[in-house]
């Protein structure tokens, strides 16, 4: 288990299709049961890790993970019903690339996807800086809990956008915008605005 700085704020990740780790997750975050996780993939070979956990995407939307990663954009698409994992209980799976050289070297590094859940406990402010990470979790560890095997990666400074992700559905016949987090890039904009004929201020209507 690690606690990982990201472009957005820290993640707690562990390989999501060990069980194992995903009920550490659960458990550290007190998040309740049912609420899915949302997964990073590796950026070196996202397109063969994305093909094993998720049908396969629509040309559009595929363009459009293509511009949007890595990025503060979290892709909701379908998943394949034959990749289980506790991390993600329903039809539907949530996904990004971070765009931070830690994370991106971790997830190479593992070459699986992480849990991408924010690194605070269920309810509380995210966690911006590692002191903040060790602030959150300082209750867990003194009672002996499984944060004793948290590791913090240290990176020196508050993550850069210090907001989660916007968050993308795209399992229906247009993408519609569930969280607003950073503005989205040029080019995401205009993605979908050509394929969709939707303009930022409009695609979550």
């Amino acid at each position: 288990m690690v606690a990982l700085p990201t472009d957005t704020q820290y993640a707690l990740s562990g390989v999501a299709n060990d069980d194992h780790a995903v009920d550490t997750v659960f458990k550290l975050k007190r998040r309740p049961g049912g609420e899915n996780l949302p997964l990073f993939l590796p950026p070196a070979r996202w397109r063969e890790h994305l093909a094993e956990l998720a049908e396969p995407l629509d040309s559009r939307v595929l363009s459009l993970a293509e511009s949007a990663w890595p990025g503060a954009v979290t892709l909701i698409v379908n998943k394949r019903a034959d990749w289980p994992t506790r991390a993600v209980d329903g039809a539907t799976i949530a996904l990004r690339i971070p765009d931070h050289p830690v994370a991106a070297a971790v997830l190479d590094l593992v070459d699986a996807p992480l849990t991408g859940t924010s690194a605070n406990i269920h309810g509380e402010p995210a966690s911006l800086t590692a002191d903040d990470v060790r602030r959150q979790f300082s209750s867990v560890h003194s009672a002996g809990g499984d944060s004793e095997s948290l590791h913090i990666v240290h990176e020196g400074g508050v993550m850069p956008a210090g907001t989660a992700s916007t968050i993308l559905d795209c399992t229906g016949r247009t993408p519609r915008v569930l969280r607003r987090g950073p503005v989205l890039s040029a080019t995401v904009g205009e993605l979908l605005m050509r394929h969709w004929g939707l303009s930022e201020l409009d695609s979550d209507s």
